[in-house]
């Protein structure tokens, strides 16, 4: 997975489970007294703009967006069932704590988990919510990545969640 280092004005990057924003302006301002990175952010998503430290940006999961072969082998884990499964507790913190991270890896898992949830059983509202983030999030990167529009990339996703392999029994 790749990493901003500093992106540049104009560039559209991957901020978390944010989703897409366009870097507007990179500035160096006090913080605490201490002189520090600040990017000025458009969320694309929320329709919202943000100035945020670059290093919290880091930490919040800034990232460059991903390339067709990450997107690629994103799919083709979905299918074979390499994405690391998440119980779903009563509130749905492990789940929730590991979308907030914000890189594809945590997308594929967070899909992957809730995928498995809705094969045995019907979504609560929690689990729903956050399947059609992730989704939508997953979808519009897939997009851009591979240079196909987002019902192309909508059908991607689907058909590698229809070819998903069958999950093991839970031994107990």
């Amino acid at each position: 997975m790749t990493s901003v280092v500093i992106p540049e004005v104009g560039e559209t990057v991957v901020f978390g489970s944010e989703g897409f924003a366009r870097v507007e302006a990179t500035a160096t301002r006090d913080l605490l007294g201490e002189p520090a990175l600040f990017l000025d952010l458009f969320v694309l998503d929320s329709n919202m703009r943000v100035s945020v430290p670059h290093e919290r940006a880091l930490g919040r999961g800034l990232r460059s967006v991903a390339s067709a072969g990450e997107i690629e082998g994103m799919l083709r884990d979905l299918a074979e069932r390499e994405t690391t499964t998440i119980a779903w507790n009563r509130d749905g913190r492990l789940v929730k704590d590991r979308w907030a991270e914000g890189d594809l890896a945590a997308c594929g898992d967070v899909l992957g988990s809730l995928v498995d949830v809705q094969a045995t059983k019907r979504l609560n509202d929690a689990q729903r919510t956050l399947f059609d983030k992730a989704r939508r999030s997953f979808v519009r990167e897939a997009s851009v990545s591979l240079s196909v529009d987002e019902a192309e990339a909508e059908r991607l996703l689907d058909e590698s969640i229809a070819n998903r392999a069958p999950a093991e029994p839970i031994a107990e």
